[in-house]
């Protein structure tokens, strides 16, 4: 009886708090992959010989680490669904999947600020790779100059902890808001669907 009380209550009475240790435990785990992604990939960009190609290692690995971050929120909402409440509306899915979005994004800009420390050249090493990239393609000076200037403003900005914050929370959230709608159309259930 006291199961079925914990695990029959209301959409309605879903607060904020009640999402906080899905959306937290799932931020912490997507924010630790995709920032161990996008270091493996920059330190490897930074040990690797300058191919000369468009496209890099780590602009590459930008569009992977977007992918693998869509799945926060569905799987928030999945955690949500089977450790605090089963039923779940659509806008309270978006609220779940928009704060896994931010809590991913804060901490990944905290283990960059972290790793600032642990090795202060990283941000340097990996604009002189990615300049070394663009003065092995074969192209005017004229244009390899504007896509230099381009590209390294472009890498120290990605690297900046309020770059990352600023840009980061809105288009991040955003994605897993709209992810939390689908987890909760395919883990809620219905309020008016009966078990036996």
């Amino acid at each position: 009886m006291e199961d079925e009380q914990t695990t029959g209550q209301s959409s309605d009475s879903i607060s904020i708090g009640d999402m906080l240790p899905s959306a937290s435990v799932v931020g912490l785990i997507f924010s630790i992959v995709t920032f161990a992604i996008g270091l493996a990939v920059g330190y490897y960009q930074i040990s690797s010989e300058p191919s000369g190609a468009i496209f890099s290692p780590s602009m590459l690995s930008g569009s992977v680490i977007c992918l693998i971050s869509l799945l926060g929120g569905v799987l928030a909402v999945w955690h949500f669904v089977k450790e605090v409440n089963p039923y779940i509306k659509l806008g309270q899915g978006a609220a779940l999947g928009f704060i896994t979005g931010a809590i991913m994004v804060i901490l990944t800009a905290v283990y960059g600020e972290v790793w600032s420390f642990i090795d202060p050249d990283y941000t340097d090493k990996l604009v002189e790779a990615t300049i070394a990239n663009v003065e092995a393609m074969e192209m005017p000076d004229a244009q390899k100059d504007a896509m230099i200037d381009s590209m390294a403003s472009s890498v120290r900005q990605q690297n900046s902890f309020l770059t990352s914050i600023l840009w980061g929370i809105p288009i991040t959230g955003i994605l897993n808001l709209l992810t939390g709608m689908v987890g909760v159309k395919i883990f809620a259930k219905k309020e008016d669907e009966e078990t036996f």
